[in-house]
């Protein structure tokens, strides 16, 4: 009788010790051990735990995030999250209740355990939010399709989420792919001419972003031919000189006050650009600003978009 209760007893006592120690391997993912990164001012970011509450502080930073992590890890969004002009995740910002300005005092105030900011933002925002002891990593503003995907990987080792990065990374070459096997059919001197509008006038000039993607759709860029900078606008007599095939037109109206179909017709109608091709050929492209602007993964729709205004005759599916 003793050996049988001596028995029992060793076999709770075993199931209580496996108990426990399958309860510490089982700890919620966000509890596991803290880590170290280093953003590309190189400051040190120390992470107690994955990231519960992150605030993003771009459009494009938002887009990476929600594709990344849980909604529920997300304290707020930018602004212009929800606005279909320029916002990709429009149905996951409605889902996030908060949204801010790049507003240290706001930003503090959501108590966030992360707060990820482009480094095209003021330095004073990011020191002013670390100095209130929140983590604050800043990341490269991307200017190539390359970058965009530097980027993702980089956010995605920061929030820890490594294989959801690499699956839009995928994501994005697979639709490069796609693309290229359109494109490459085009000779190098059939290559169409394009310029970008936006409503301040004509511009993506030498290592814009819009640059980089001439160069995946397989078109020359005119403002770049013309040896316009990144920043720069072109005049009237710089398109007339250039005479591209094409206008890429913008959709989203940033000021709130301007019809852009009305912006399109007076560009049309310009009495200085009667003689240039696109215009007498009636070639001004409406694109979504959301993929040509944009500094996510959703950039290489911006590709397609300029590829098959380009080339529309090719087979797009």
């Amino acid at each position: 009788m003793k050996r049988l209760v001596y028995l029992l007893i060793m076999c709770w006592m075993i199931m209580v010790i496996t108990g426990c120690s399958g309860s510490r391997d089982q700890q919620p993912d966000h509890q596991k051990s803290a880590y170290e990164v280093t953003d590309s001012q190189g400051q040190v970011v120390r992470l107690t735990h994955k990231p519960q509450r992150i605030i993003p502080l771009s459009i494009g930073t938002d887009e990476i995030v929600v594709n990344l992590v849980a909604l529920e890890r997300i304290a707020a969004l930018t602004y212009l999250s929800d606005d279909p002009g320029i916002s990709n995740v429009t149905e996951q910002a409605k889902l996030v209740d908060t949204k801010v300005r790049a507003n240290p005092e706001q930003i503090i105030a959501l108590q966030p355990d992360l707060v990820i900011i482009p480094d095209w933002q003021p330095q004073e925002l990011s020191q002013m939010i670390r100095s209130a002891g929140i983590p604050v990593y800043v990341y490269h503003g991307p200017n190539t399709v390359e970058e965009v995907k530097q980027s993702i990987l980089e956010l995605a080792q920061v929030l820890g989420e490594e294989q959801a990065g690499s699956q839009l990374i995928a994501q994005m070459d697979s639709e490069l792919a796609a693309i290229q096997e359109q494109v490459g059919k085009i000779p190098p001197e059939q290559r169409k001419t394009v310029i970008s509008f936006s409503l301040l006038g004509a511009g993506g000039g030498k290592e814009s972003l819009f640059d980089d993607l001439c160069r995946y759709a397989a078109v020359n860029n005119g403002a770049a031919l013309a040896g316009l900078g990144k920043y720069g606008m072109l005049s009237k007599e710089q398109i007339v000189q250039i005479n591209p095939d094409i206008f890429i037109m913008p959709m989203w109206d940033y000021t709130g006050k301007t019809d852009v179909n009305q912006y399109r017709e007076e560009v049309y109608s310009d009495p200085g650009l009667q003689t240039v091709r696109a215009v007498r050929n009636n070639q001004l492209i409406m694109a979504p600003d959301k993929y040509q602007n944009s500094s996510s993964h959703y950039i290489v729709y911006g590709v397609r978009d300029i590829a098959k205004a380009a080339y529309p005759n090719l087979d797009w599916q």
